[in-house]
C-alpha cells in the first residue's frame, strides 16, 4: 500500500505545476463521465439510438471504470502512478477519436468503454502521488483540491458542452477533447514526479501476491461495505440525472433545445460543487460524520 514518504516538500513552483497537471487530467475524466447527458437527444437522433442504447452508452463507461479499479491499484503499486496516468491518457485519446468518428451504436459503446478505461486512474493515481510526495498533514488539502477543482469538469459537460456542440458539432467537440488530453499528457510527462520526496528511500514495489493480499485485507474491513452503499445511493443519483436522463427529460417533457438543456444542468452541477465545499466541513460543526450524511438527503 502507498504511504507518505516525503521528507521535505517540493519547491512551490514545482508543486503548482504538479498539482495543476494532476487536477487537469481529473477534470477531463469528470467531463467525459458526464458528457452523454446534454447531447443524448442529439446522439439518439443522428445515430438512431433507442432509450435502452442511450442508457447502455452512459453505463458502460462506469462499468469499465469500476471493473479495473482493483487491478489499477495493483498496477499503481507495481509500476508507479505516473506510468498508469500516461497509459490511461493514451487510451482516453483513442476513445475520444473513436467516439467522434462513430457511425453506429456499437461504435459509440466501444468508444465509451475506452473512455471509462482511460479515466480509471485520474483520481487514484494523483492520490498515490500526493501520498508519496507530500507529508500526511497536506494530503487532505490536496485531495480536496483534486476533487473540488476537478469537479469543474462536470460543469464543462453541461452548458459549455451544449454551446460547443451547437456551434461546432459534438464530433468536433470530442476531437478537441482528445487534443486537450494529449496536451495534458505531455504536461504530466514533463512535470509530474511520482518518486519519493527528497531524502526519502524509494518505495519497494509490491509483488502481485502482496497486492492481492492488501486488497483482500481492505475488503474485509467492515466499514468498507457501509461506505460503498452510502456512496452508491448518494453520488449515483446525481450522476443519473446530470450525466444521463436530465437532458432527455427536459427535451421530451418540456421541449427544450440543446443550449437550454445545458443551462439547466449547469445549475445542478454548480449546486453539487458548492454543496460539496459547504457541506464537507459540517462534520466538525455537528461533531459527527454520520449526522451530515443522514441530513443531506432531507
Amino acid at each position: 500500500m502507498v504511504t507518505s514518504r516525503s521528507a521535505s516538500p517540493p519547491a512551490s513552483g514545482a508543486v503548482v505545476s504538479l498539482v495543476g497537471a494532476l487536477i487537469a487530467i481529473y477534470l477531463v475524466s469528470q467531463f467525459l463521465r458526464n458528457s452523454i447527458g446534454v447531447i443524448a437527444p442529439d446522439l439518439a437522433k443522428e445515430i438512431g439510438l433507442s432509450a435502452a442504447e442511450i442508457g447502455l452508452l452512459s453505463s458502460v463507461f462506469f462499468f469499465a471504470f469500476a471493473a479495473v479499479q482493483l487491478p489499477l491499484g495493483m498496477a499503481i503499486d507495481r509500476f508507479g502512478p505516473k506510468t498508469c496516468l500516461l497509459v490511461c491518457a493514451t487510451i482516453t485519446i483513442l476513445g475520444t477519436g473513436l467516439f467522434a468518428s462513430a457511425t453506429s451504436p456499437a461504435g459509440l459503446i466501444v468508444a465509451r468503454i475506452l473512455l471509462g478505461l482511460g479515466s480509471c486512474s485520474s483520481f487514484m493515481a494523483p492520490l498515490a502521488i500526493y501520498a508519496r510526495r507530500f507529508s500526511p498533514h497536506r494530503f487532505a488539502t490536496l485531495t480536496g483540491l483534486q476533487l473540488g477543482l476537478g469537479s469543474f469538469g462536470t460543469l464543462l459537460a453541461t452548458a459549455p458542452l451544449a454551446y460547443s456542440a451547437a456551434t461546432f458539432g459534438w464530433r468536433a467537440t470530442f476531437l478537441g477533447v482528445g487534443v486537450v488530453t494529449s496536451l495534458i499528457a505531455f504536461l504530466v510527462a514533463a512535470v509530474v514526479d511520482d518518486g519519493p520526496g527528497e531524502g526519502a528511500a524509494p518505495p519497494r514495489p509490491e509483488s502481485w501476491h502482496e497486492s492481492v493480499a492488501g486488497v483482500a485485507a481492505v475488503l474485509r474491513t467492515p466499514s468498507v461495505g457501509h461506505l460503498f452503499l452510502v456512496h452508491l445511493t448518494g453520488y449515483s443519483s446525481f450522476a443519473l440525472i446530470v450525466g444521463l436522463w436530465g437532458a432527455p427529460y427536459l427535451t421530451h417533457v418540456y421541449g427544450y433545445g440543446l443550449e437550454v438543456r445545458g443551462d439547466f444542468l449547469f445549475v445542478a452541477a454548480v449546486a453539487q460543487i458548492l454543496g460539496s465545499l459547504v457541506w464537507g466541513p459540517t462534520d466538525r460543526m455537528f461533531g459527527s460524520h454520520k449526522l451530515p450524511v443522514l441530513l443531506a438527503p432531507a
